[in-house]
């Protein structure tokens, strides 16, 4: 009991807490939304882009490549008197189309009115689909239907040979790899990427020596060349020189909206997320790219 004024006694039968005000309406709410989980963009970011415009193109990527198969390199020595070796160029004519990949969400009309937030969130979420289906396929397309041909199908693989390293990690691989590329082609090629994912990466990351050093730390200088793409499956890598890839896109991802079916007596309407593009390593460019689908086996290899 506590007493004031007089006549002014007030008794406190028990603590006050949060708890005594009931059906409290009042709230902090955050006012953004959290983000979906999503694999950053790796090789993405790391080929070269050309923007297409809109015109009279037709969809189509054409070039002018060497038609390796049938050209021949002939020079050699000449006696006097001699006749000289004859080599043959052939080329050939490309073509390539864009490919499309898209996304769609039917939303009410209601949402729009009433939800203003989420509503905000959704093109967004449509575009971030869809540049998460790119992403997949510049590494994983095949180019059969209307995939673009991604890198994977798009190069040869290593051709490991015994080499007899003791004790072969993936730095050793990467720099056979590396050689496989320039012995043949240093005068164009330069590898200056390797590409894995984060579980591959970690078996190079985590190799210790007999005194449990790390062998690479971040530190080492090959670390300047690995570029994380988790779209890359497991036991697997790509080694080139990323100046021989290039994307072909028109523009962005472009947002639309319409309707749809019946959409307009349900008072619906969907969003539309697309982009156009292509892939491209030139046939002639080919040679300066290696993959490897099976590491463990073309570690073995090298050791042995």
């Amino acid at each position: 009991m506590m007493k004031g004024e007089p006549g002014m006694d007030v008794t406190l039968k028990a603590t006050t807490a949060r708890s005594s005000i009931i059906s409290n309406p009042n709230q902090l709410l955050i006012p953004d939304i959290g983000q979906l989980i999503r694999v950053a963009r790796k090789l993405y970011d790391v080929f070269r882009k050309v923007n297409l415009p809109v015109g009279s193109h037709n969809g189509t990527i054409k070039y002018i490549d060497w038609d390796e198969a049938t050209t021949v390199k002939a020079a050699a020595a000449v006696a006097e008197g001699g006749t000289f070796p004859e080599s043959t160029a052939t080329f050939r004519a490309y073509s390539v189309d864009l490919k499309k990949i898209g996304d769609t969400l039917p939303v009410n009309e209601e949402f729009f009115e009433d939800e203003v937030n989420a509503a905000a969130e959704l093109d967004r979420f449509l575009e971030n689909n869809v540049e998460s289906a790119i992403d997949t396929a510049i590494v994983t397309a095949d180019g059969t239907s209307d995939t673009i041909t991604g890198l994977l199908s798009s190069i040869s693989s290593y051709a490991a040979t015994a080499s007899g390293i003791a004790d072969a990690n993936l730095y050793d691989l990467i720099t056979k790899i590396k050689g496989a590329i320039t012995s043949a082609g240093g005068n164009k090629y330069n590898p200056d990427f390797v590409a894995m994912n984060n579980n591959t990466i970690n078996t190079l990351l985590l190799k210790k020596d007999a005194n449990y050093q790390y062998l690479f730390p971040p530190t080492h200088p090959i670390f300047s060349m690995i570029v994380e793409d988790n779209n890359v499956p497991d036991n697997q890598m790509v080694v080139g020189d990323s100046r021989f890839a290039t994307i072909y896109e028109m523009g962005g991802v472009m947002l639309s909206k319409g309707i749809k079916n019946d959409q307009f007596v349900k008072d619906q309407i969907t969003l539309k997320a697309r982009k156009r593009l292509l892939f491209l390593i030139r046939n002639s460019d080919k040679s300066g790219f290696r993959k490897v689908t099976d590491i463990a086996a073309a570690l073995a290899t090298i050791a042995g």
